[in-house]
Parts: structure tokens; C-alpha cells; sequence
């Protein structure tokens, strides 16, 4: 890679080849332009970094840059950036760069929740806890969901008749509740 003094003597040279083209005899306007932009480039050095400048780590060559492609070879401490599953990158806007995250596979999986986000989760599911069951969230990353016994007997199904009770059976078994 050349040195910042080797780019500018080349400009200068440009230059040169400018003025002994004859080009402001036949278009003086464009003449101008080209003549002006190079002087621009000489003066302020836009555009003109020494990426290898320098022994040791002082070099620009040997800090560490995120890269949109792989520069391995002229920056050994670079990392090209790679947009993983359900990100992508924005670089619509010169100089920028934006990352976006796709939430539509948080958005629209089946999930179960404590609290009714249905509003933000569409396709998730509220976890209630009927009747004698609890939830047990205490262990961190654990759920335990417990069925507790109330104290309950056993009774058999009749139908009702205080003085004369008949048993209701179902496919010859009696039928079984229980009481509280």
C-alpha cells in the first residue's frame, strides 16, 4: 500500500498531466472541476490514510476494526460482523450501519405466561392453576406443578331416594364421587 507521500506525489503528477493536456483550450469548464478536485484531494489529504504506517503496534494495521468483509490480510486484528439467525443489517444510510433484530419468531410462538399477553403474544397461553392444583415457581428455572389432596370420602351414586336408594351403575360398575 503506498504512503501518503507517495499518493500525493502521484496527485501531483495527475495534476501535471492535467495542465499539458490541452484540456482548458478545448473545455475549460471540466478543466476546472478535474484541476479543482485534485488540489482538494493535495490540500486536505481526504481519502488518504497509510493503513501500514509504523513498526511495532503503533500501525493502523494492527487495531482492531469490525469489518463487512473478511480484511484478514491488510488488518490481522480485524473481525468481519456476521448478522446471525433473525438479525439483519440496515445500510441504507451512508456511514451507517443498524442492526435489527426479528422478533416475529418471539412474536408469534406458542408461549405460556403468568399474565395475560395475548395483546403483545397473540398465539400465547395464560397458565392457571384450577382447583386443589398449585404452581411452585421458587427454584429458579424450574416449574412444579403440584395436584394437593383435599380431604375428601368416597361415596357411591344413588339416585337420591332417602328411603328406598338405588345405586347407579355405568357399564356394571358403580359409580363412585366425592364428597367434601
Amino acid at each position: 500500500m503506498p504512503t501518503t507521500e507517495q499518493i500525493i506525489q502521484r496527485l501531483n503528477k495527475l495534476k501535471s498531466t492535467l495542465l499539458t493536456s490541452g484540456l482548458s483550450q478545448t473545455n475549460q469548464p471540466l478543466f476546472e472541476v478535474i484541476n479543482r478536485l485534485i488540489q482538494a484531494i493535495i490540500d486536505s489529504n481526504v481519502g488518504v490514510v497509510e493503513i501500514t504506517g509504523g513498526s511495532g503496534s503503533g500501525g493502523l494495521a494492527n487495531q482492531p476494526y469490525l469489518t463487512h468483509q473478511n480484511a484478514l490480510a491488510d488488518l490481522p486484528s480485524s473481525r468481519q460482523l456476521l448478522a446471525g439467525d433473525n438479525v439483519n443489517f440496515d445500510d441504507s444510510v451512508f456511514g451507517e450501519r443498524t442492526i435489527d433484530v426479528l422478533l416475529d419468531f418471539i412474536i408469534n410462538a406458542d408461549l405460556v405466561t403468568w399474565t395475560d399477553e395475548t395483546a403483545s403474544f397473540p398465539d400465547s397461553r395464560w397458565l392457571l392453576a384450577g382447583p386443589f392444583i398449585t404452581i411452585d415457581t421458587s427454584v429458579a428455572g424450574q416449574i412444579i406443578i403440584s395436584a394437593v389432596s383435599p380431604d375428601r370420602e368416597w361415596s357411591v351414586l344413588t339416585n337420591g331416594d332417602a328411603v328406598n336408594p338405588e345405586l347407579i351403575f355405568a357399564d356394571g360398575d358403580v359409580i363412585m364421587t366425592h364428597i367434601p
